[in-house]
């Protein structure tokens, strides 16, 4: 009896100890690769080789809460939804408005920043005071952005559209376009950077923006953002980083941003039904 015990008790560790290394394989964290744009200032931007901005250091903040390992994939803008599309990269961020167009194919995360468009034109331009002044101009764009959007609905604008915002820049200083729409913060980083006094902003903000990041439908990751962006939110973390990079205390938390969205888009739905 003793003897066949023995037996059975030696098999039974034999096979603890075969499915150990597995077991420990399983439990090896996966790397995510996480999509960014390299020229959007002060989100997210290369600089000497190294990735930058306030998305970047949100993101690193988010991760380290929600336990994601990831690698950070700079890229041109107009590539992103494309990559994430074919798989290339898992998610990404870098100034991604949430619309109901794109959540049509695509997975949000809770919004974390609010903003809105802006319209540049020249110093010297008199004649275009806000967005109600740009019937029959040449209003430079970003392609697939919102401000694309918003700039193609303008009656008889005459829209450029271009890949990378600093040809847009580029153009309004040459005068070889009448104005420019695009992200407020990005143009704000623009004129205090390198506008040389040759461009100006005109009118207010308008076209509320909520960034978040994106991923396809169904992935595995943006349950695990929503509750980093929660944490970091609660923590102080999202109030350091942004008076870092914007040089000011939040007007609105990620928690209000959401709130508003919602009921933003619960009342569309509603007032479509009428």
């Amino acid at each position: 009896m003793r003897v066949g015990n023995r037996s059975k008790w030696s098999i039974a560790l034999l096979a603890v100890l075969l499915v150990m290394p597995t077991a420990s394989g399983c439990g090896k964290k996966e790397t995510i690769k996480v999509g960014i744009e390299q020229n959007f200032r002060p989100f997210t931007y290369m600089e000497d080789g190294e990735k930058k901005g306030f998305e970047v250091d949100l993101w690193q903040a988010i991760a380290q809460k929600a336990g994601i390992q990831y690698e950070l994939v700079p890229m041109e803008h107009g590539e992103l939804l494309k990559s994430l599309k074919s798989g290339g990269v898992d998610l990404a961020l870098a100034g991604m408005t949430v619309s109901n167009a794109r959540k049509n194919n695509l997975d949000y995360s809770s919004p974390y920043f609010q903003t809105g468009l802006v319209v540049l034109t020249s110093t010297d331009n008199g004649v275009i005071k806000g967005k109600d002044d740009l019937t029959q101009k040449v209003v430079a764009t970003k392609n697939g952005s919102t401000a694309f959007n918003y700039a193609g609905e303008i009656q008889g604008a005459k829209i450029r559209s271009y890949s990378n915002i600093a040809d847009i820049y580029n153009e309004l200083k040459n005068n070889t376009v009448d104005a420019a729409i695009f992200d407020e913060r990005n143009a704000h980083d623009f004129l205090q950077d390198k506008a040389q006094g040759q461009v100006k902003m005109v009118g207010q903000a308008f076209n509320k923006e909520r960034y978040a990041v994106v991923g396809k439908k169904r992935n595995d990751y943006i349950g695990k953002v929503n509750k980093g962006i929660e944490a970091v939110s609660k923590d102080g973390t999202y109030e350091t980083m942004y008076t870092k990079w914007f040089g000011s205390k939040p007007d609105v938390m990620p928690d209000k941003i959401k709130k508003d969205m919602e009921y933003e888009m619960q009342h569309e739905t509603v007032k479509g039904r009428e």
